[in-house]
């Protein structure tokens, strides 16, 4: 038996791909919620960086006051 047959192996029987596959599940589901409850449409296949991009850009804009005045 090579050693990647006994990784996978040791894997099943640990539970860590059962618990793998549940977490992915719960977390589709926590996504589909919030959507739903946000009202908004999904977003497929948006990398963690990307949202954190978007978040970053959207609290840059807040916090810049809209009543400066632009000196020419």
């Amino acid at each position: 038996m090579n050693i990647r047959s006994q990784v996978v192996k040791l894997r099943q029987q640990s539970g860590l791909t059962q618990f793998n596959r549940d977490v992915r599940e719960i977390s589709a589901l926590m996504d589909e919620l919030h959507v739903t409850a946000t009202g908004g449409g999904a977003r497929e296949n948006v990398s963690l960086l990307e949202i954190l991009s978007e978040a970053s850009d959207k609290k840059t804009a807040e916090s810049r006051p809209d009543n400066q005045k632009v000196i020419q």
